[in-house]
């Protein structure tokens, strides 16, 4: 997990966007703790984490990672102005 987040970190709690935060929970290159982290920072963020999935996880789960993201774009859509 990284315990330095200083710098361009704090500036995530600047984001007003509609935020998805996707991981696996078997992620060896990006522990999944920092997800925690990041979703935390993010005001209304939304944070999945796939279980068994590993770095790879659109690659291993598609159907599931689809799912997420129609549900997460339905959900969050605005109307044009």
């Amino acid at each position: 997990m990284a315990t330095n987040w200083n710098g361009i970190c704090d500036e995530l709690t600047k984001i007003s966007n509609p935020t998805l935060i996707i991981t696996g929970t078997y992620d060896n290159n990006v522990p999944t703790a920092n997800s925690l982290i990041i979703a935390g920072k993010i005001l209304r963020a939304w944070l999945i984490q796939i279980k068994d999935a590993g770095h790879a996880l659109f690659v291993q789960y598609p159907d599931k990672v689809n799912r997420v993201l129609q549900t997460f774009l339905s959900t969050t859509a605005t109307s044009p102005s």
